[in-house]
This record gives C-alpha cells, structure tokens and sequence, in this order.
C-alpha cells in the first residue's frame, strides 16, 4: 500500500455507549440522551444506548435494599419538596457489558435507580473512558435531585430538610459513599449549564485535581423544532382563534419545583387585568402538557395530557409564549424547545435558565415565587403582539446560534477523541492529601527509565493515589507501548 493510501485512510468512527436509566420520553433527561445519541448518529458515531431494562435485574439483596431505602423515603418526605429522592446505593456494574466493554466512551447519564457511584468507579478501573452527563444534582448530593436551597451537599447532608429527622442518617451515608467511590479516579462531567457545573464544583464530592467539568448545552434537531403556523396548529387542537396563548408543559404538572401553583396565580390575575381593562379584547388562555391538570379560575386551561414530541411540537406552535415558573431547573428541554420554535419564554431567574434567555431579549425574567410580577409580564404581552413577535424571532437565532444537536454532537465527540489525563498536582481544597514534595516529579513527563522515587511512592500501599495507579495499570496494559515500557516497570515497584 502507498504512502498516499496511508495518509488517506479515515479513522475508524468512535464508538459511544450512552448509559441511562431509562430512553424515550421517560423524562427530561432521557429526552435528552436520545436526542444526544441522534445527533452522534449522524455525525457518524457509533453509539449504543444501554437502559436499566436491558441489563436485567440486580441480585436479591441489592432488590430488598432497593425496595427498604424507597419505601422509608416515600413515607419520610417533608413538605419541602416532592421531586425525586435517590440514595446511592450499589446496583449494576456494567463493566463487562458487551456495549460498554467495546466503547471508546462511556458516556453516563441520568442513572439513578440504576448506577451507583461504585459502578462508576469500577468502569474506570476496568479502563474504560468516562463523561458523566449531568442532567440534575443527584451525581454529588446526598439523595436529592434538587436541593430546594439546602446546601447540605457542601459538606455532608447532615441534616436533609427533605426528609424527617429519623431518616437523616440516609442521605449522610449516600453522599459519604459516593465521595469515597468517586475519590482519586479520573472522572469528566459534562453540564448542560454553567449553574449545574458550578454547583458540583462546590460539592464534596469534587476534587479539581481527578476530576474535569465541562459545559456542553443540550441540542435539538432545528430541523424538526422550527417556527410553524400558529393558526393551522390551533384549529387543529380546537383552541381559540384569537387571544394570548399561554402554554405549560412538564412531565408533572404537579411538581412543586416546577411552579404550577405560582404560573396559576399570574394567568388568573394577569386574565382578570386584561378583562377589565379591554373588556373586549380576547382573553388569554392555557395549553398544557403532561400529567395533572391545572385549575386556573376565570381562565379557558385546554389540557393535552402526557403528549410524544410530535404532540409537543403542535401545542408549541399554537401558543404565543411558554410559561416556566420553575422555582429550580437546569437547562429545561421545554424552554429550549419553545425557543428553537420561535417562541418567547416567560421564565423564572433560577438555575440555567437565566443562560438561555437574556431579560427582554429571547423572553422576559422574574424572580421565582413572583407571580405579581409574571402577571404583570402576561398583561403586557396580553396588549402588545408585536413585542411577543420580535421575541420570537430573536429566540429562533439564538437556537440557530448554540442549540444545534449538529454542535452538541461535535463537542461529544471532541471529548470521545481527547487523551484526557487527571492533573493529581492541580490544588484544592477538597479529597485526598498529597505531598508537595511529589509535585515536581509528578509533572513531569514520562520518560524510558527507571521509575522516580516519587511515582515508586505513589505505588505503595496506603497511598491516596494507590486507587487511581490500578487505573493507570489497565490503561497501560491497552496499548503496545504501555504493555512494552510502562506496565513492567509499574510492577517492579510494588511494594
């Protein structure tokens, strides 16, 4: 073969192994990672989705456990919030699967229920590359998938206001699994928001000098969630011709982190504003979404019930501006979704949402809890089409801009290709100590010879870095070179 043959030859395309509790429309985050593995897809990725079902069930002791912690925290909530809870307890290790074993990436995703820290921490030991998409707080807090203000996940949920005090011992004892588990392996995150990556870096359960945060927004198939007509997508899900359409949409409407009861309190003052000002002017109405329903006084609420993404699409189209009172959220598919549509957002200044839409811009922001405020909002959308319009347009380029699932593959792929290495020297305030004396040899680069005293150091026993060398020994019994020089030489120096 020619030298030219040689230069001209294609690298073999990754191959991704998304991993995640659930697909399809189970859920925000599982909306998602499908989206994600499309988008890589079509990049020319080859990518396995592997889900909690295909992996059969857990051994019977991990089942009882599973079944005992849920039940106690099912019967041990507080009023303070009623979204998810999940203890990290062990559950599968996908290690050996078939569709993990042979990915050059395993990118992990929302996995409660399904992937403990401890299952995290055996896939890098086996060897294997790992990017842990965050979808919500879960991965670093003691059992919450958001804290409802609590910051019990800096330091050690001592005292979890979400569950009763009986329980408190449960979410102390996750969240100090988990940071032994995750502590001293080289581990990526991926956020979808700089809010999200953020509040991990304030855990305790990351450590700056073994693990990386990266933000990488979601994407979205532009092609599909495009600008479409208002009045044929009306008529066709019998709505009102005429009036401000106000759409809500969530998996649960009855969430109380995502607002329901503050959205509800504007469209009924804002729709009482509007009638007795103009009183004949078309009201605005509701479209909603997902499961539950709204009751909203005085107000026409036209409930779609729990739709598929083409179902979505047809109530984005027929509003003139979404809602999203939520009083916490990363980055919302929902608030994307209408954006990429060409539709303003009316939201609140909480979590990544505030990255997604600038005040008066792509939409308008209140403060959460502010339903005076959004009602005021409604109001003057209400009277003004033209300003509802221009959002509209300026919301559509800006997902042109930094939503494209085309984007958001790329950078996946940036990640899949990346010969990523922890930095043990980086300080930190946080994890396991380390001997400055070390530093100066520990940067330095590899070289042929005998092992320096300060890696023969790391090797022996009892050493903080004892964990992350088994690491370093499997990756480098995977390349020629490593199984030739580096191998040897780190078996000699066992103690």
């Amino acid at each position: 073969m020619s030298g030219d043959n040689l230069s001209s030859k294609q690298p073999a395309p990754p191959r991704i192994a998304c991993v995640a509790t659930a697909a399809g429309h189970a859920g925000g985050a599982a909306i998602a990672m499908e989206r994600l593995a499309a988008g890589l897809r079509a990049s020319g990725a080859a990518v396995d989705v592997v889900v909690r079902d295909d992996c059969g069930p857990p051994g019977a002791a991990t089942r009882r456990l599973d079944r005992g912690v849920r039940r106690a925290v099912r019967d041990g909530r507080t009023p303070v919030s009623n979204t998810l809870f999940t203890a990290d307890w062990p559950a599968w290790d996908l290690a050996t699967h078939p569709a993990v074993a042979a990915a050059d990436l395993v990118n992990v995703h929302w996995v409660a229920g399904f992937v403990a820290a401890a299952g995290i921490r055996r896939l890098v030991e086996a060897g294997h590359s790992v990017a842990w998409t965050l979808h919500d707080m879960r991965p670093f807090t003691g059992g919450c998938h958001y804290s409802a203000g609590c910051r019990g996940f800096t330091a050690r949920c001592a005292a979890c206001p979400q569950l009763v005090p009986a329980l408190h011992e449960l979410p102390a004892r996750s969240l100090a699994r988990a940071r032994r588990r995750l502590a001293g392996i080289p581990l990526r995150f991926v956020s979808p928001s700089r809010w999200l990556a953020d509040e991990l870096a304030c855990s305790s359960i990351f450590d700056a000098r073994w693990h990386e945060v990266r933000v990488i927004p979601n994407g979205l198939d532009l092609t599909r969630f495009c600008p479409g007509e208002r009045a044929g997508a009306r008529r066709r899900l019998g709505l009102p011709a005429e009036g401000l359409g106000i759409l809500l949409g969530s998996v649960s409407l009855a969430e109380r982190r995502k607002g329901s009861d503050v959205a509800v309190a504007a469209v009924a003052r804002a729709t009482a504003a509007v009638a007795a000002r103009s009183p004949g002017r078309p009201r605005p109405f509701v479209i909603t979404y997902g499961s539950g329903r709204l009751e909203i006084p005085g107000v026409a609420c036209h409930a779609l019930g729990s739709v598929a993404e083409a179902g979505v699409l047809e109530a984005t189209h027929a509003c003139d501006v979404h809602l999203t009172l939520t009083r916490e959220d990363n980055l919302p598919n929902t608030v994307m979704e209408a954006l990429a549509c060409g539709r303003p957002v009316l939201a609140t200044r909480t979590g990544g949402i505030p990255e997604m839409v600038c005040d008066g811009v792509e939409g308008w922001l209140v403060d959460v809890d502010d339903a005076a405020a959004a009602a005021t909002m409604i109001e003057r959308l209400a009277a003004e089409p033209g300003l509802v319009v221009a959002a509209g347009r300026r919301a559509r380029d800006r997902a042109e801009r930094e939503w494209d699932a085309r984007l958001q593959a790329r950078r996946y792929l940036d990640l899949a290709a990346e010969q990523w290495m922890p930095h043990p020297t980086r300080a930190t305030a946080r994890g396991h100590s380390l001997d400055r004396s070390l530093a100066p040899h520990l940067d330095r680069p590899p070289t042929n010879g005998p092992l320096s005293p300060a890696v023969a150091a790391i090797v022996h026993r009892g050493s903080p870095l004892r964990g992350p060398l088994r690491v370093l020994r499997r990756l480098a019994a995977r390349t020629a070179r490593g199984r030739a020089t580096l191998r040897p030489r780190l078996e000699e120096a066992r103690p």
